[in-house]
């Protein structure tokens, strides 16, 4: 169960936290001041400037001028994906107060083909809501089994999760992949685990602390590859540390100023 799995595997990350501490400087809460203060206010998507990261600033230089960009066939995926975390997280929340966890279920495996339909007919995006609402259903049971109720943290995550990310110069609508139990920000992919990834956590965990003014420490990396038409989930815990936190500040800070400048960038060769 994919809760089950988060839960063990942030327990790694404690003793981390204890050696390389996060300042104040760098939570998302001191927002007025620098290094988390931007140079602008340009209302930037976390994912384009973790992107930018490793392939440069052209396409972003490119889309903020109108000029319509291919984003490539895994970037279509994985809006599929995205889309699919968010509609079995919202059809099985909306369900588990009416129906047993298990009801709930036999009623969204019935509507399955039909509700992933309106984003993919691949075998694997059906077999990946199935998969997804079997597994928090199955978390729910066993909490209304061993305590008599469901408990909030055994809800499916909160998907497409929104916040205000204004103060940090990004955008006022930003949408978080999704939120676990404790406060645990999640991000995800398709494909192989990637530098800018991380980076994107901890864009997410800036947004979140300047948002709520509390500590977001630990992420989630959810990888989603497809292997023979089967979704294959992978899960990894990531302390969201200050090395990350002021990479990502950096390269926000070179996006702003590129945006900002008449010449257009080069084209670089991407690195993911």
């Amino acid at each position: 169960m994919i809760n089950l799995a988060i839960r063990r595997a942030l327990r790694r990350l404690h003793e981390i936290r204890d050696y390389d501490p996060i300042s104040n400087e760098l939570r998302g809460w001191s927002w007025d001041r620098p290094p988390v203060r931007p140079r602008a206010y340009l209302g930037l998507g976390v994912s384009e400037i973790a992107f930018a990261s490793e392939c440069g600033f052209r396409s972003l230089w490119l889309r903020r001028r109108g000029v319509k960009v291919d984003v490539g066939e895994p970037a279509r995926v994985g809006l599929v994906i995205h889309e699919i975390f968010h509609m079995a997280s919202s059809d099985l929340r909306s369900l588990l107060p009416r129906l047993s966890p298990w009801d709930s279920v036999e009623v969204l495996l019935r509507r399955a083909q039909s509700r992933v339909s309106r984003f993919s007919r691949e075998r694997w995006a059906v077999n990946l809501y199935k998969a997804l609402i079997t597994s928090w259903a199955g978390e729910a049971s066993s909490a209304k089994l061993y305590y008599g109720s469901l408990g909030l943290g055994f809800l499916p995550w909160l998907a497409e999760y929104k916040i205000d990310g204004s103060p940090l110069g990004l955008s006022k609508n930003i949408r978080v992949d999704a939120m676990a139990e404790a406060g645990v920000v999640v991000e995800v992919k398709y494909g192989k685990p990637s530098n800018w990834h991380y980076l994107s956590l901890a864009g997410y965990a800036l947004a979140l602390e300047s948002f709520y003014e509390v500590p977001v420490d630990y992420g989630i990396l959810l990888t989603v590859s497809i292997n023979n038409g089967e979704p294959v989930v992978s899960v990894e815990p990531v302390y969201i540390s200050a090395e990350y936190r002021r990479k990502f500040l950096e390269v926000r800070d070179d996006a702003i100023d590129v945006l900002l400048s008449n010449m257009e960038p080069p084209e670089v060769e991407c690195r993911v």
